[in-house]
């Protein structure tokens, strides 16, 4: 098949990207091109790999390259203009794709990763329900009830790249985008109540500064609580599989979950809150735990050791192998294009 990927340009989208979506869409292009597609990818020009790469921004998005609608539109409807070179286009870009989706002959599926979405987002995504859509979890299958789904697919890894480690060291573990979202300022106060060390990781936006200045940087002193910034793939690793665990206190509908199960997969257990799909990605009590709130937060942590790391690994080498991800967009991608009758 020919595919088209449209990716966000937020992040390389690679393997070794930072960022979830970019890591996804990059195994999935990896693994489509090893099973003989044609694959198109569309993202920033640094993404390695093995598809036709079309840059949409020569990197991603950051501190000195701000945000650019013109360049994220502009990024999908490069795609949309050649869409007679392909019999399918995939769509990483969450709504935008169906702006576009209309025009075209083509048969494209919008495939969603994010999981708040807002109520005139809802309201977009209701409009255009009858396209073809794939989400990521059972959680945001069932928030999203009202779409035509051609499947759910759980993100997938190479787990070759996640080596498993049975010894941690002693300390504890955030990582992700520092935002209210995803809750750092709750890892800071769990750690700070049990006096246990802290590494945060991840990056950080301005339009974030008030909370970071308030909840986050006054408790960083490098010594109990650290930052060691937006970290890369190598050292990513070596955090994850070294610490004792990681807290995942989201406050917000998470679609899916990408770093409690890489964690896991070098062994890590992972503590989340409840939000969205977080019993999809962990064994409660086997190989972490949900938990409602912060004085909860603090009981796991003190239960953590009892937790097998290899049965951390196991579960999720046993759910989320990227083959089985790879076979779901495989299958997804035939059924569209059979039924557009292309």
């Amino acid at each position: 098949m020919k595919i088209a990927i449209i990716s966000k340009l937020w992040e390389r989208s690679d393997p070794f990207s930072t960022g979830g979506t970019g890591a996804v869409v990059g195994n999935l292009a990896e693994g489509l091109v090893k099973r003989g597609h044609k694959v198109t990818l569309f993202a920033t020009g640094d993404s390695r790999t093995s598809a036709r790469l079309v840059p949409g921004a020569l990197r991603p998005y950051g501190n000195k390259n701000h945000y650019s609608e013109i360049q994220e539109f502009g990024n999908i409807a490069r795609a949309f203009t050649s869409s007679g070179r392909f019999d399918i286009i995939d769509c990483h870009v969450e709504y935008k794709g169906l702006f576009f989706s209309r025009l075209v002959k083509t048969p494209v599926v919008h495939s969603l990763e994010y999981g708040e979405i807002s109520k005139e987002e809802t309201a977009f995504l209701r409009e255009h329900r009858r396209e073809n859509f794939i989400v990521i979890s059972k959680a945001m299958a069932k928030r999203l009830h009202f779409l035509n789904t051609a499947g759910i697919i759980s993100n997938g890894l190479d787990f070759s790249f996640f080596p498993f480690n049975e010894k941690p060291k002693d300390y504890f573990l955030f990582l992700g985008r520092l935002s209210p979202q995803k809750g750092p300022a709750i890892a800071i106060e769990a750690a700070r109540s049990l006096k246990l060390k802290l590494i945060l990781a991840g990056k950080t936006s301005r339009t974030d500064s008030g909370y970071l200045d308030k909840y986050v940087w006054p408790y960083v002193d490098n010594k109990s609580i650290i930052y060691a910034g937006e970290v890369g793939f190598k050292k990513k690793i070596g955090l994850l599989r070294n610490a004792r665990a990681v807290l995942h206190p989201h406050t917000y509908f998470e679609a899916f979950g990408l770093v409690p199960v890489e964690a896991q997969a070098c062994g890590t257990p992972a503590i989340v809150y409840p939000g969205g799909a977080s019993r999809e990605i962990i064994a409660p009590g086997r190989t972490g735990f949900v938990v409602k709130d912060l004085s909860d937060l603090k009981r796991a942590i003190k239960k953590i050791d009892k937790i097998d790391r290899r049965a951390c690994r196991d579960f999720v080498t046993e759910k989320f192998p990227v083959e089985r991800m790879i076979d779901g967009y495989e299958k997804a991608y035939k059924k569209i294009v059979a039924d557009s009758g292309k």
